[in-house]
């Protein structure tokens, strides 16, 4: 399984992150202004395709604590 790292937890990095977390991948999300928020209430995404939260959520506050990772989405 891929490591994959999103750079930007906005709309587009926290849209698709949080569906390749959903369907299984490995993937890790660096936040700035939410990282306590989210480590505390998951990540919610509200989309025209349907809303969807991501409850347990692998987030960090700098990039020096998250893990190598194969794929890198910037946001």
């Amino acid at each position: 399984m891929l490591t994959i790292s999103v750079i930007g937890t906005g709309a587009i990095g926290g849209y698709y992150g949080t569906k390749l977390a959903r369907g299984g991948q490995d993937v890790h999300f660096l936040l700035h202004r939410d990282y306590e928020y989210v480590k505390e209430h998951g990540l919610y995404v509200k989309s025209c395709d349907g809303d969807f939260r991501l409850d347990k959520v692998n987030a960090y506050n700098t990039t020096a604590q998250m893990p190598k990772s194969d794929v890198v989405i910037v946001g």
